[in-house]
């Protein structure tokens, strides 16, 4: 979560900064879903994008994202003790939560257009992307007890890649949209000794494209 904080500032502060300077933002909000593990995780993701080439049939955008956990993957482990007076073993609870952040650079291509209000457009992603899995376990006596295999968080911060389509319709003075994507999980070595796979996020989102016309001086 401490990771997440910077993202979350640097969000805010750019606000304000894109509404001045740039004819276009595009905050999103939505679903995404982790495609490695099972149990799957999930996460409410949101971000801002905005287009620093905003052409007719091509834009690049930056985007900075985040995600925070919908649910929680949970089990139990066997925690174990040299203690003659106690139980040899006890069963103790885990529970795991994913949460993410990322900055992202998109190649977007107007593919289709029709009535001068739709448009289906591919896009794809290269950046930088920080996944977490974060454990906890429930009370249990940590000097008596001792879980021999337990489940470990993991944090990674890595390039990612991936790639998705979005749907928009012109509304006036903006346009709203819905876009499907899948980014990589940081790419990093392999992991050992861990029970769980690093995250590789599919995402559904809406947003709202603001639009700004350029102030005469």
């Amino acid at each position: 979560m401490n990771t997440l904080k910077p993202m979350i500032f640097a969000l805010l502060f750019l606000i304000p900064f894109l509404l001045r300077s740039q004819n276009a933002v595009e905050p999103y909000i939505g679903y995404s879903v982790d495609l490695a593990n099972k149990p799957s995780y999930s996460q409410v993701n949101i971000g801002l994008q905005y287009p620093v080439i905003n052409h007719r049939v091509y834009n690049m955008l930056i985007r900075i994202q985040g995600g925070l956990p919908l649910n929680k993957n949970s089990g139990r482990d066997a925690a174990y003790t040299s203690d003659p007076s106690l139980p040899l073993s006890i069963a103790t609870g885990y529970g795991a939560k994913w949460y993410s952040a990322g900055f992202v650079i998109s190649n977007r291509f107007r593919l289709i257009s029709w009535a001068d209000k739709n448009t289906i457009s591919p896009f794809v992603n290269a950046g930088v992307t920080y996944q977490k899995i974060a454990v906890g376990y429930n009370d249990y006596n940590l000097e008596k007890y001792t879980v021999l295999n337990p489940h470990r968080s993991l944090k990674k911060f890595g390039l990612c890649i991936g790639g998705g389509i979005q749907y928009k319709r012109d509304i006036g003075n903006g346009a709203v949209f819905v876009q499907a994507e899948f980014l990589s999980s940081p790419l990093v070595d392999s992991l050992h000794n861990y029970s769980y796979k690093l995250p590789v996020p599919f995402a559904i989102s809406i947003g709202y494209a603001v639009e700004f016309k350029k102030r005469n001086k």
